[in-house]
């Protein structure tokens, strides 16, 4: 997954649409079926979005909240939750350099000849 941010200060805009096409077009040229989403980045998600966006249940997507591992704002005097798309894309990033550095891991004992277990 990737995630393009655009700052509106840096660049024109030319520059800009040319980084997002190129990542379309290297997506498309790998016969990748491909998801699109433009958003501002001070956008709120409800817990169903975010589970969505995430591959997660509401359930478990209300876990991390609680955990402290996603961030999230209760809205005042409600029961409802908003999470920043900021936040969100902050824990996807994360969990993907943690998924990657498992990759890495497994394939340093590979190398070793460590058992599969």
């Amino acid at each position: 997954m990737k995630t393009i941010h655009i700052d509106p200060t840096a660049g024109n805009a030319e520059q800009k649409i040319s980084t997002i096409k190129e990542a379309i077009e290297d997506l498309l040229d790998s016969d990748k079926t491909i998801a699109v989403t433009v958003a501002d980045e001070d956008s709120l998600l409800s817990p169903q979005q975010a589970a969505d966006r995430l591959g997660f249940s509401r359930q478990h997507v209300r876990r991390l909240i609680e955990a402290g591992e996603l961030e999230a704002r209760q809205l005042p005097n409600s029961s409802h939750w908003k999470i920043p798309l900021r936040a969100l894309l902050v824990f996807e990033e994360s969990r993907s350099a943690a998924e990657e550095r498992a990759d890495q891991s497994s394939r340093s004992l590979d190398e070793l000849g460590a058992p599969a277990e």
